[in-house]
């Protein structure tokens, strides 16, 4: 009985040692996850926000227990460096960064940072040595920028004579490189190419002004955070110009735009919110492959063919996903 005793009081002492260690350890509190997008654009809406939310959880990582999502949108894209030092300096486990110039400023501002983008191209930028492995600590989803924006081209011949006169409408940050496959993919198509630039809303204007000067038939407007934010004045110019023009996501359509074509929004949403999750279970992004959107989708506004005087051919009309009365 005495060793019994002597027994249970060890292992009594034992346990009770242990739980004040483990109710006394200091918790490091939920970690956090920034995100830096742009004003105007799909990152800043309330509905990115809460897929992101929703998606964390299915994961386990709940808002407030387990993270703190820290959220910083531009006004305009020189803003991103000053809110990326902002989130840097608050040191989350991982940046959620959409687009080019917000990915950019996300490395920039923290060189251990670990970002999930958004982008494009990432081995033509620079941002990851090959698509199986990153190598470096950005991983995310690449958009099809090039071939999305030669896509667009194609979809926007079929309004057009042969050898129409095409603008693109990039942002000054695309590549040259970008813009010369672009170009070689509209002349391939029996059409005359020019670039215009744009990042400013003076810009925009003075990109339709030469548009009217090299009186082309259409516009394609490149893959940017920056002209999507701007979609109401393109829309506005378009309308004024008698323009077909076409664009990258489907909210352009909707709001008055011609045409759009892009990936879906929801399921990248989501994608993004299982990259953050894998690096907040401690995956290095360099070991991420990089994904690719898994949904596209036409969207065709024919409120707006009728006022530009443009018609659709049937066998487009068959092919959209959403057409817009």
């Amino acid at each position: 009985m005495k060793r019994r005793s002597f027994v249970l009081a060890t292992l009594a002492t034992a346990l009770g040692g242990s739980a004040r260690l483990a109710f006394g350890k200091k918790s490091k509190g939920p970690r956090r996850v920034g995100l830096l997008g742009l004003v105007g654009t799909p990152s800043a809406s309330p509905k990115t926000l809460q897929a992101l939310r929703d998606g964390l959880r299915e994961r386990g990582h709940l808002e407030g227990r387990d993270i703190v999502i820290e959220a910083r949108y531009a006004a305009r894209p020189e803003d991103f460096p000053r809110l990326a030092a902002e989130l840097a300096a608050l040191k989350p486990a991982v940046i959620i960064a959409y687009g080019p110039a917000a990915t950019d400023a996300a490395l920039a501002a923290d060189s251990a940072v670990p970002v999930v983008a958004m982008s494009g191209d990432f081995v033509l930028a620079g941002l990851a040595a090959e698509v199986a492995h990153p190598g470096g600590r950005v991983t995310g989803i690449n958009i099809f920028g090039t071939p999305l924006n030669a896509k667009r081209l194609e979809l926007l011949a079929e309004l057009l004579p042969k050898g129409s006169v095409v603008l693109n409408l990039a942002e000054p940050i695309a590549r040259t490189d970008v813009m010369q496959a672009v170009e070689a993919a509209g002349r391939s198509l029996g059409l005359e190419m020019h670039a215009a630039y744009a990042s400013t809303p003076s810009e925009i204007d003075a990109a339709f002004a030469t548009a009217r000067k090299l009186r082309v038939a259409g516009i394609n407007v490149l893959s940017s955070p920056f002209l999507h934010a701007s979609r109401a004045r393109i829309i506005e110019l378009a309308a004024g110009a008698k323009l077909p023009v076409i664009y990258q996501w489907s909210e352009s359509a909707v709001d008055g735009g011609l045409m759009a074509y892009g990936p879906r929004r929801a399921p990248m949403d989501l994608q993004l919110a299982g990259f953050a999750s894998r690096i907040l279970d401690g995956a290095k992004p360099g070991d991420l492959p990089i994904e690719q959107p898994t949904r596209f989708e036409l969207v065709i506004n024919l409120k707006t063919a009728r006022a530009l005087g443009v018609a659709i051919p049937q066998s487009m009309l068959l092919r959209a996903d959403e057409v817009i009365q």
